[in-house]
């Protein structure tokens, strides 16, 4: 599936930052790993001093900056399956932008990735971390 589908089924479902939408992508993006065995998405999440940025959709939602990304008038787009997603999004919600950042800065894939400068957080060291 294509981030930025996952994406507009978040924006247009509940109220959420584009910061906060590239931390709640990264979550996602584990449980699909950790509880389906595959990744939700496709695009590659990066390690940022912000916590994770998934560029395809941070630029799509840049204009609104640390705002909330106001719902387009549009259907919110059919994706399958999203439970898994709203499980996700509301555990998230639950939580600030900083809180999410800190939880993603102090796992090893964050760290793997923003330590060795390669800045691209790998799905295999996700699931390494998240069925350990």
């Amino acid at each position: 599936m294509d981030a930025r589908k996952v994406a507009d089924y978040i924006v247009n479902k509940y109220y959420i930052t584009n910061p906060k939408l590239q931390n709640v992508l990264y979550f996602i993006q584990a449980k699909y790993l950790l509880e389906l065995n595959k990744p939700c998405f496709e695009q590659t999440m990066e390690a940022s001093s912000l916590g994770v940025v998934v560029t395809d959709v941070f630029n799509e939602y840049k204009e609104f900056e640390g705002g909330l990304i106001p719902h387009d008038g549009e259907e919110i787009p059919d994706i399958g399956d999203s439970s898994l997603i709203d499980e996700v999004v509301k555990q998230c919600n639950k939580k600030s932008l900083s809180q999410l950042r800190d939880i993603i800065t102090r796992q090893d894939p964050w760290k793997k990735a923003y330590e060795k400068y390669q800045s691209e957080i790998s799905l295999e060291s996700m699931k390494e971390y998240f069925t350990n």
